[in-house]
């Protein structure tokens, strides 16, 4: 069996949702969204592009789907008086307590 089938084999051992959760958080800027979102709280797609400036919208929109995917943030929407936003997003309670389970600390 070669290497690869055999690591192949091995990974096939974790479920498939927490295989996607480790996948998107090894990523450093999905990693660092998802801290943002976890600490803050709700941000509009404008505040959390304002945070991770100078980050371009369609990376970020990138970064939130795959997010989303793995089932670490939440979209939903609504309008807010007197502004123009309308998309927001937060980490979901699966997001906070992976987090808080490798020890990752949310200030």
């Amino acid at each position: 069996m070669a290497l690869s089938e055999l690591m192949q084999k091995e990974d096939r051992k974790i479920p498939q949702e927490m295989r996607k959760i480790i996948e998107s958080l090894a990523e450093p800027s999905k990693r660092g969204i998802t801290l943002i979102l976890a600490e803050k709280g709700e941000l509009s797609f404008k505040k959390l592009l304002a945070e991770v400036n100078p980050m371009n919208p369609s990376t970020l929109d990138h970064h939130l789907k795959g997010l989303m995917k793995a089932g670490l943030a939440e979209n939903y929407y609504r309008k807010r008086q007197d502004t123009n936003e309308y998309s927001f997003y937060r980490s979901t309670e699966l997001a906070i307590d992976f987090l808080k389970l490798i020890g990752a600390r949310l200030d």
